[in-house]
């Protein structure tokens, strides 16, 4: 891989081996997309609701190698888009001095965007009673979780997910015990054979700005071979989101521009070369790479990063499967470069340094294993892949079963 060893692993051996996962992969990440809307449907209104992350980028089951054991997850990622701010009302934003991508909520003009009827009174009740200059972030956080956290004590959400996913036992984890302010649902499924998958949906309360932050104008203009023109315009007709969420050292009230909708967007136009090569990048960097060194581990955020710079950087010509080889090893080379020098820019926002709050230790045990797999790239490449594809075939023959019986049983009931 990237010139050295490849003697060894050919693109072809290597598309044959991931080919039927990445297959799976999307029919897993469609089917649970529907699970997710079976289970939502009467807590979030659909308009309100983005579906964002992997299970709608791709490369879902990818993280399944982050270990030999049965343990594996399914995580999708939502955003509850509770309020809008337009073109004309952005002076409701006020942008966070020497900290990139992060804004404050002025309280006195809080309420003129547009909210969702299920939050408003909420809202007018949180800014009537307010004396701060801006909303609290994790005031607000908190309002969203406290509507939207599931609690199932009749066993209703147990029954569907039991059909849904045809598990020989479901649990639902307890509203009280799920980690993290952002957990909406969660629930672990065991199957034979040792496997046990906790499925679990996420869900992020945003603020939709219905134009593009100015602080990301560069991102249109640069000289780029990847996305086209079209799709730039698009991506900044579309706006962004800001979502609750502290800088380091940050006082509570802080919102960070979240570019999750551009991002989806951007892998849905990549080419089956482009999503095959980040299938596999996002594989080994969970099998070899997601070492927890000083209480933290590298987000999958940054190899996400790391593909879209490379889609950008890259020629058509270089996108070809007789290639796959040299593309991953071009992707994790650049990983590596970017961990030596301890900086990797923020795809929309280049002053942001993704990797800024790394510690040194885990970027360079990081680095010292990239080198490894570089020099002898076959020796790296799983060996429970087949393993890990055919339980994944598995799943989604009895997802698709159970969608189908769940769809049915709505037609005579009221779920």
């Amino acid at each position: 891989m990237a010139n050295v060893g490849c003697e060894s692993l050919s693109s072809k051996i290597l598309h044959i081996v991931f080919e039927r996962l990445q297959s799976a992969d999307n029919n897993i990440c469609h089917l649970f997309a529907e699970y997710v809307d079976v289970v939502m449907h009467k807590k979030v209104p659909q308009h309100a609701l983005l579906r964002v992350g992997s299970t709608v980028e791709g490369a879902a089951l990818a993280r399944w190698f982050k270990s030999e054991i049965g343990y594996k997850e399914v995580e999708q990622d939502t955003m509850y888009i509770f309020g809008k701010i337009s073109e004309t009302d952005q002076h409701i934003i006020e942008p966070v001095m020497s900290k990139p991508g992060f804004f404050r909520l002025k309280s006195t003009d809080f309420l003129a965007m547009t909210f969702e009827p299920l939050v408003l009174a909420k809202f007018e009740l949180v800014t009537q009673t307010c004396k701060l200059t801006y909303v609290s972030s994790l005031k607000v956080k908190q309002i969203v979780a406290d509507l939207l956290h599931f609690r199932d004590n009749s066993g209703h959400i147990k029954r569907i997910v039991g059909a849904l996913f045809g598990a020989s036992e479901v649990n639902v984890i307890p509203f009280e015990e799920i980690q993290g302010p952002s957990a909406m649902l969660s629930i672990s499924m065991s199957y034979p054979g040792g496997y046990l998958i906790n499925a679990c949906i996420d869900n992020v309360p945003a603020i939709k700005l219905d134009f593009w932050p100015e602080i990301a104008n560069g991102w249109r203009t640069r000289q780029r071979h990847w996305p086209t023109p079209d799709v730039i315009e698009t991506l900044v007709q579309d706006g962004c989101h800001i979502v609750p969420k502290t800088s380091v050292g940050g006082d509570g009230d802080e919102w960070r521009l979240s570019f999750s909708l551009a991002e989806k967007t951007l892998a849905q136009k990549r080419s089956p070369i482009q999503k095959e090569s980040y299938f596999i990048a996002k594989a080994l960097f969970y099998a070899h790479l997601k070492m927890e060194i000083e209480g933290q581990c590298l987000p999958s955020y940054v190899i996400k990063t790391i593909m879209m710079w490379a889609c950008e950087e890259q020629t058509d010509s270089f996108w070809e499967f007789n290639n796959l080889v040299d593309i991953v090893g071009v992707i994790l080379e650049k990983l590596e470069v970017c961990l030596e020098v301890g900086e990797l820019p923020h795809y929309f926002i280049p002053e942001i340094n993704i990797l800024e709050a790394m510690p040194g230790q885990l970027m360079n045990e990081c680095k010292v294993k990239l080198s490894a797999i570089k020099k002898e790239p076959h020796t790296y490449i799983p060996s429970h892949v087949p393993a890990i594809q055919e339980f994944a075939a598995t799943l989604g023959e009895k997802m698709e079963q159970g969608l189908q019986l769940v769809k049915l049983i709505k037609k005579f009931t009221k779920l």
